[in-house]
Formats: C-alpha cells, sequence, structure tokens
C-alpha cells in the first residue's frame, strides 16, 4: 500500500510549499536519530515525504498516479536520496551552530556540558485550619519515596568495603560512543552505565540497598506552615523529592489547601466578619465582646450605627511577611431582626415612628 505523504508530514493535500517546508523542518528536527528521543525510521520516513512534496515535478506526478517516477528505473522515491542542499532548506533562518547544538544535545563530549543527575520531583497536597493558614504551624507527613540508603549513605558500598576502579570505563567515567547520522559519523562520550560517571564501583555492594544506593521506603517529612499562606499556594521543600544515585534528589512541593472559616473571610491581609446586633444596639450604641482569632476582644458600637457600617481593629488580621506586621480585622454591623413584636415592643416602634427614626 503506497504511503500517504501528505499525513506523514501532517498537511493538507492543498498545502502550499512554505506549508510543506515548515512541517518538514519541525519533524525533522523533532525526530532526528541522533537526539534524545529520535526516531531513525520516522525521520527517514520524514525525509522520503519532503523529497517528494517539496519538488513541484514530483509533487505533481504524486497527485496524479500516487507515486513518482525518476531515472532511475521508474520505481517511486523510497528513502532519503542524500541531499545536503534540501535537508539544510528545510532548516532555513537557522544557524549551523544551532542545528549542531540540538543535533547533539545531551552527548558527553564535544565541549557540551554534562547534565548532572536528578531526581523527579514530588507533589503533595495538604489540608489546614483557616486559623493555621493565618499564624502559620508545624505539620509532618509520611510518605513513600525513593531515599538514599541509611546504612551507606548512598554510596552503594558495604561499610567495611572500598570503591574500586570501574571496570568498564577504566575509572573515567565515561564510554566513547560512535554514532552515525546524516553528517558523517560522530564519536562522542556518554556517562558509563555501570558506575553512573562516578569512575568507581564497590568492591562490595551494599547488603541493604544491593549497591543502588537508594531504596523505595517511608518517610517523614516536617513542613513549615509560613504565617499568612494563601489557599492554593504551594511549599517548595528543596531536596525532598526522590532520590538518584550519583546525583541530586528532586524537590518535593507541598500544595497547600485552606479550609473555608464560618465566621471570618480574608481580604487580601484583612479579614472581616459580621457582626448581627439588635436594632436597639445599633441605635443606641454600647460595648459588645467579639471573639476573634487572637481570642476574646471588646468592641464599642457607635451610636446610630447604620446597617453595613465597618468597625476596624488594627492588627487582627492576617501577617503581611514583612516583619510582624499585620493587616486588619473589619467587622460588618448588621440589625438583627425579632421575627415576632410583642405590644410593648410595637409601643416603642410606632414612638420611634413619631420621631422620625
Amino acid at each position: 500500500m503506497s504511503k500517504d505523504y501528505y499525513e506523514i508530514l501532517g498537511v493538507g493535500k492543498n498545502a502550499s510549499k512554505e506549508d510543506i517546508k515548515r512541517a518538514y523542518r519541525k519533524l525533522a528536527h523533532q525526530h532526528h536519530p541522533d537526539k534524545k528521543g529520535g526516531d531513525e525510521k520516522k525521520f527517514k520516513e520524514i525525509n522520503e515525504a519532503y523529497q517528494i512534496l517539496g519538488d513541484d515535478t514530483k509533487r505533481s506526478q504524486y497527485d496524479q498516479f500516487g507515486r513518482t517516477f525518476s531515472s532511475q528505473g521508474g520505481h517511486g522515491q523510497q528513502g532519503w536520496s542524500g541531499d545536503f542542499s534540501d535537508f539544510a532548506q528545510g532548516f532555513e533562518g537557522m544557524s549551523f551552530g544551532d542545528i549542531f547544538e540540538d543535533l547533539f544535545a545531551g552527548f558527553g563530549g564535544g565541549g557540551q556540558r554534562k547534565r548532572a543527575r536528578r531526581g523527579s520531583d514530588i507533589a503533595i497536597n495538604l489540608e489546614v485550619p483557616f486559623a493555621e493558614s493565618v499564624f502559620g504551624g508545624k505539620r509532618s507527613v509520611i510518605i513513600e519515596k525513593r531515599s538514599a540508603c541509611i546504612e551507606c549513605g548512598g554510596s552503594g558500598v558495604e561499610k567495611s568495603s572500598l570503591m574500586k576502579k570501574c571496570g568498564t570505563c577504566q575509572g573515567t567515567g565515561t564510554v566513547r560512543e560512535t554514532r552515525r547520522s546524516i553528517f558523517g559519523s560522530f564519536s562522542s562520550l556518554a556517562e558509563c552505565s555501570i558506575c553512573k560517571g562516578r569512575g568507581e564501583i564497590p568492591e562490595k555492594a551494599c547488603h541493604n540497598c544491593k549497591g543502588a544506593g537508594i531504596l523505595r521506603k517511608q518517610e517523614t517529612i516536617h513542613i513549615d506552615i509560613p504565617a499568612g499562606i494563601r489557599d492554593g499556594e504551594a511549599i517548595k521543600l528543596t531536596g525532598m523529592g526522590e532520590a538518584v544515585q550519583g546525583g541530586i534528589s528532586g524537590d518535593l512541593y507541598v500544595k497547600i489547601k485552606v479550609h473555608p472559616h464560618p465566621v471570618f473571610r480574608r481580604e487580601g491581609h484583612d479579614l472581616l466578619m459580621e457582626l448581627h446586633l439588635p436594632l436597639s444596639k445599633m441605635l443606641l450604641g454600647g460595648d459588645e465582646t467579639i471573639e476573634t482569632l487572637d481570642g476574646k476582644v471588646e468592641i464599642k458600637i457607635p451610636e446610630l450605627s447604620k446597617s453595613g457600617d465597618f468597625l476596624r481593629l488594627r492588627g487582627k488580621g492576617v501577617p503581611s511577611g514583612r516583619g510582624h506586621s499585620r493587616g486588619d480585622l473589619l467587622v460588618r454591623l448588621l440589625p438583627k431582626l425579632t421575627k415576632k413584636l410583642s405590644s410593648q415592643a410595637k409601643k416603642l416602634l410606632a414612638d420611634l415612628e413619631k420621631e422620625g427614626l
């Protein structure tokens, strides 16, 4: 069955020559076999498709007959012709330095910087009460992850044993690899898979981790919750993620979920609450005791307070993170209306009405 070159390049049959060249450049750059994660078979297929669709004559033959004809016997175009000029055209606008840098990214030598081995990051969720999000606190959680072996400290060596030179890389930590590419054969240095780049291996492997240096186990993690943290924010614990032998551990991210409070609501660094008072207290004023996150506080209700008025209690809000500064507590005054009036209450309200209140 003939190949669908348009489908291979991910373009429609009415695609312009520029669209085809752009699609080829992207896919060839992505699937080149000398790049990490590259696919040689896919790369050859992409080049084959471009050789046909990138040439007006061959494309016309392909559109008409489903194949192309050449002076080499009338067979359809197979593979990549090796014409470097066509390949280079696919990377117009890019410098050769960019091409080579991406082409050989991850090679151990040739001036490329060797990437340090790093363990995976871990993310967990942690629910905290509203008051704890305001004042901060300490939590401990148990998670299962890859951690350094406590017996050998992550070295993989038995305590009574020593390290010896790796026989595979002869102590260099790297091995030479030769790869073929469209540019020819290239030799490079890659990390030794036996010693993981250290150049040494244990004479006797650790009995606990079997020389791996790491084990999957449960570990207790202590978390300091900063004062004033918001719902949805995350705490980063550097080096508390997955461990990896011969490298650095990943990080642990703790995403905070703050439980809503039945009384208080947060607005920036301020706290808001509603205080329902008898109508008489709203009109006559007086003292009132309220419960705050800091404990009981006595406040003064102004005379003739209106529904929706706010009282501000300074320094009773959320820490701002700058020293010991805190926001304010805003108390919204609302009248508490009764569902039933006595005859005496009705008479008093009638008298108030006469007064224009």
